[in-house]
């Protein structure tokens, strides 16, 4: 086949023509798939923080809140609960936490029991 006739400058422009026409495209097709990582609206409000105002407990008081569809109890304790806390610790699995999968922030003496 003779390659004489071949413009290879107008070759090259519409290689690089279709080239940028098919990444355009590819990244149109690809921005609904990336959408749709995205949580919804009404997983972002499920999931939101919820405000809570524990100056209105009373010491020994438990407050039930929702929180993602679950019920999470706030029970404020009194100096004197936080002092039985030691005496509990022989009814504990792991009362030291040494293999506690809580964070850091977590792994404290008045944990939940």
């Amino acid at each position: 086949m003779p390659t004489d006739g071949v413009n290879k400058k107008r070759r090259r422009f519409l290689v690089a023509t279709t080239s940028v026409v098919g990444a355009v495209g590819a990244g149109f097709a690809a921005v609904p798939f990336i959408k749709s990582w995205k949580p919804s609206a009404r997983a972002k409000a499920v999931g939101a923080p919820v405000q809570v105002a524990l100056d209105a407990l009373d010491p020994g008081q438990i407050l039930k809140v929702q929180w993602r569809g679950q019920t999470i109890g706030i029970l404020r304790r009194t100096a004197e609960t936080l002092g039985l806390l030691a005496e509990v610790d022989s009814e504990l699995r792991d009362p030291g936490s040494l293999e506690s999968e809580q964070p850091e922030f977590a792994q404290n003496e008045p944990r939940a029991l």
